[in-house]
């Protein structure tokens, strides 16, 4: 039998209340997602209604570092300040007893090889200067450069210790360490990719290690470093403290469900931001007490990129991040009318009518089939 229409009308009303009132809980939850930004105060709370604008910031530093290379790239047909294990030439050492002065050597080979590309380092151990390296892309000048240093250094040519690489070995080597970070570059967005199979947050970490490399690049043309082998292997580091930070504040940020998205990037960014300054703390101390000018180029150019990690990371990626996770978050489904509502509940209960009915036959059946077998036997 179908409901009378009494039942029908008693069963809408109890119906609709129900969905009502799960309407208004759905309304309640998706405003408690955004109340804990009413807890913050002044720099997140600036932060937390602004945070998309603060990709102007690293958008420019970005178009900044890039058009800082182009330039390089433009004017010396180079876009990094090469040393000579990447371009070929001279490294001579002359160790010293009493100590010289570095400027002194400086403006001595300038006025006689104004056309060589020389650069001039004082090897210390302890703060005591032990020798006198000088490096040149100019192979044949070898002689006449030790030859020049006999006016500030005493016996230069009986203890002088020479490294050559030539040009074509120079460029082998450099085109290797480009075709290394390419690679780098390449199995890190696939590992991403694979880990967080969503394209957007990916692409975002992806980025930010690329922003990370080309800032930090720019700065060291700016300081006019040399950029050796091992410079090359610091920037393949920078691109691992890169990612790692990045990693966290992706996963905490798109598989935690605790609290609104802003909350867990502040609380990825309490682990993310002490790791960084971490590091940058225990480069520094190696910068200021390492002797080996291989290290304090590693270090450098590891704290340039860390510094501008804390940028990228935090500013840009964690912007990149919120907007995708807040953009695909389940919105509450919009309210609807009562007599649209009703129209709903008239074809649920319709439905559970037609399954009664059936239900009804079916026992109906089995009835008559039983009936059946029992006035046979």
């Amino acid at each position: 039998m179908g409901l009378s229409r009494r039942e029908r009308r008693e069963q809408r009303r109890k119906l609709l209340k129900e969905k009502r009132i799960g309407q208004l809980r759905a309304f309640e939850q998706h405003d408690n997602a955004y109340e804990s930004r009413k807890q913050h105060k002044g720099f997140l709370k600036i932060y937390d209604r602004h945070y998309k604008k603060f990709l102007i910031i690293t958008i420019t530093l970005l178009v900044l570092a890039l058009a800082s290379i182009g330039y390089k790239w433009a004017t010396t047909g180079d876009f990094m300040n090469r040393g000579v294990s990447l371009k070929g030439g001279i490294v001579m050492t002359f160790p010293v007893e009493q100590p010289v002065s570095i400027d002194e050597i400086k403006i001595l080979l300038k006025t006689r090889f104004p056309g060589d590309d020389l650069e001039v380092r004082s090897i210390e151990e302890f703060g005591v200067q032990k020798a006198v390296m000088v490096s040149t892309d100019n192979i044949q000048s070898e002689k006449e450069v030790i030859a020049a240093l006999e006016e500030k250094i005493p016996g230069a040519k009986e203890n002088a210790s020479t490294e050559t690489t030539g040009e074509s070995l120079g460029g082998g080597f450099f085109k290797q360490t480009m075709i290394a970070i390419l690679i780098s570059f390449i199995f890190m967005a696939v590992v991403v990719l694979f880990s967080f199979r969503t394209f957007i947050p990916s692409m975002a970490v992806v980025l930010c290690a690329f922003a990370n490399i080309v800032e930090a690049l720019a700065v060291v043309n700016l300081l006019e470093l040399k950029i050796s082998t091992a410079g090359i292997a610091s920037f393949l580091m920078l691109i691992g403290y890169s990612v790692d930070t990045d990693i966290l504040l992706t996963s905490r940020v798109l598989k935690s469900k605790e609290g609104s998205v802003f909350d867990r990037i502040l609380s990825a960014a309490k682990t993310g931001i002490l790791m960084t300054i971490t590091a940058i703390i225990a480069v520094t101390i190696a910068l200021i007490f390492t002797s080996s000018e291989t290290i304090k180029e590693i270090m450098i150019i590891m704290l340039i990129g860390l510094s501008f990690d804390l940028i990228n990371t935090w500013l840009q990626n964690a912007a990149i991040l919120r907007s995708y996770a807040e953009g695909r978050k389940a919105k509450p489904a919009p309210a609807i009318t009562d007599d649209e509502m009703i129209e709903e509940l008239d074809e649920e209960i319709g439905q559970q009518e037609a399954e009664e009915k059936e239900q009804e036959l079916e026992e109906l059946k089995q009835d008559s089939v039983q009936a059946g077998e029992g006035s046979e036997k």
